[in-house]
C-alpha cells in the first residue's frame, strides 16, 4: 500500500489535514483511504518534525509522498525536512496550512515557500473545508505520474 505523509511542526494542523482528507474523525495515526481512484493509500500523520526522537524519521523512510505543512514565515526547519526528504527521493508538496487564518488565504506565505523550496506549495483550511479536494487530486497526480 502507498504511503503519504503528514509532515509539519506541532500544532500545525497535521491530524486536522488527516480527517479533512479522509473525511472522517478517528484517533489514528494511520488511516487506509481510497484517493482518485488510484488505490488505497496509507496516510500517516507524523509527530512533529519539531518534536526529538520524533515518528517523523521513521514514516520518512517508508512514505512515497510527503506534504509539508507549514503555517508561518518561519519555515528552517520544515526546510531543513524538505531538504532530507529530498535526498531519499520522495515526492514532496509544501502545504500552507490554516490558510482561512490569513487575509490572503496563505498566498503570500505560499510564494514565499515556493521561491524559497523550489517546490509547489498549496494552500489548505482543514477547519473551513478549503483547497481539500485540490490537495487530494494532487496527491493523486502525485501517485500516478511521479510528477
Amino acid at each position: 500500500m502507498k504511503q503519504v505523509g503528514i509532515f509539519g511542526k506541532r500544532k500545525s494542523g497535521k491530524s486536522a489535514l488527516m480527517y479533512a482528507l479522509t473525511r472522517q474523525k478517528q484517533d489514528a495515526a494511520f488511516s487506509a483511504m481510497e484517493i482518485g481512484g488510484v488505490t488505497k493509500v496509507m496516510l500517516v500523520d507524523t509527530v512533529g518534525v519539531d518534536v526529538e526522537e520524533s515518528t517523523a524519521e521513521k514514516s520518512a523512510q517508508t512514505v512515497e509522498v510527503a506534504l509539508m505543512l507549514i503555517t508561518d514565515d518561519s519555515f528552517e526547519l520544515e526546510m531543513a525536512w524538505i531538504n532530507k526528504l529530498r535526498k531519499a527521493g520522495i515526492k514532496i508538496l509544501a502545504v500552507i496550512a490554516k490558510s482561512d487564518l490569513y487575509e490572503d488565504g496563505g498566498k503570500n506565505l505560499a510564494a514565499s515557500v515556493g521561491e524559497v523550496t523550489g517546490i509547489e506549495t498549496m494552500c489548505v483550511s482543514a477547519e473551513k473545508k478549503i483547497g481539500i479536494v485540490e490537495l487530494d487530486e494532487k496527491i493523486t497526480q502525485l501517485l500516478k505520474d511521479g510528477k
